[in-house]
């Protein structure tokens, strides 16, 4: 079994891999203390794919049956109706889901750190990488909430789901950084969803107060959004930083356990690129 395990897992590992995403450049920003990130091509960002990785392994079969639990009971909890939603309930969704997906990145940027001390090796870049993911969900958290803050019941539940995932999530990464991962690329595939549907909501005009709004100065400077940006924009660069982190979370989830535990350096390396194309601000 293991052996077919193996097998499965260096079909699936390229060293050529190419993520499925929009059109980008990275930009780095010396008067921000923010991270390098992508700066979506708007035009290219509205084509984003939805896709789903087929469950291969028991491991990948766990991982989508934990994200699927998640989903059905949150989806059930809050009421998520798709074609049926206001700007209200979006808000809400959007506010709860954005502060439990800023938290895997950060517990797998520090587990990454912490082995990288123990076994005095390079790291090759994830940790970068991991904190990146971790602050990009943040600031789309930090997105919404300039649009309205939670109420008292909205922000204890966030307390009480934000303790549970963290010590599940960790549980997870240090049982298995494989099934981590892969678990992450399927909420991303979720989100991509969620989004979507978001789009063509507001595209079908059933979400009118959105429909003008104007982006914030905030999200235009983030995302390097022309200067009249409406608040679609801010959606589609969302939907587009959620389809990077499927793409990568499934690449990581990809590699094999002896490569995972070397130094591996990311094949498309943010800051590398930045750097040759000489694109600072």
């Amino acid at each position: 079994m293991r052996g077919a395990l193996s097998k499965i897992a260096k079909k699936n590992y390229s060293k050529n891999w190419k993520p499925n995403m929009p059109e980008h450049k990275v930009i780095l920003n010396l008067d921000s203390y923010k991270f390098p990130h992508p700066i979506w091509d708007l035009k290219s960002a509205e084509n984003v794919e939805i896709t789903h990785k087929k469950p291969e392994t028991r491991k990948d079969q766990l991982a989508f049956f934990i994200m699927k639990c998640l989903r059905v009971s949150y989806d059930s909890l809050s009421g998520y109706k798709p074609g049926k939603m206001n700007e209200s309930l979006y808000l809400r969704r959007c506010i709860f889901l954005e502060t439990i997906a800023g938290v895997p990145g950060f517990i797998g940027g520090m587990m990454r750190h912490l082995h990288s001390l123990r076994s005095l090796r390079k790291d090759g870049g994830w940790i970068h990488h991991l904190l990146e993911e971790a602050e990009n969900e943040r600031q789309h958290l930090i997105t919404f909430l300039s649009i309205r803050q939670p109420g008292i019941f909205t922000r204890l539940f966030i307390i009480f789901s934000q303790f549970s995932f963290i010590a599940g999530y960790t549980l997870m990464y240090l049982l298995s950084p494989t099934t981590a991962h892969r678990f992450v690329a399927y909420l991303e595939e979720e989100a991509v969803k969620t989004y979507t549907q978001l789009l063509k909501d507001l595209d079908d005009g059933k979400l009118p107060h959105w429909e003008d709004m104007k982006a914030s100065p905030e999200a235009i400077k983030y995302w390097g959004l022309p200067y009249n940006a409406k608040f679609r924009d801010v959606i589609i660069s969302i939907r587009a930083d959620e389809c990077s982190h499927r793409e990568f979370n499934h690449h990581f989830a990809d590699i094999p356990k002896d490569s995972f535990i070397e130094n591996h350096k990311l094949e498309v390396s943010r800051y590398d690129e930045a750097i040759k194309k000489n694109e600072m601000i």
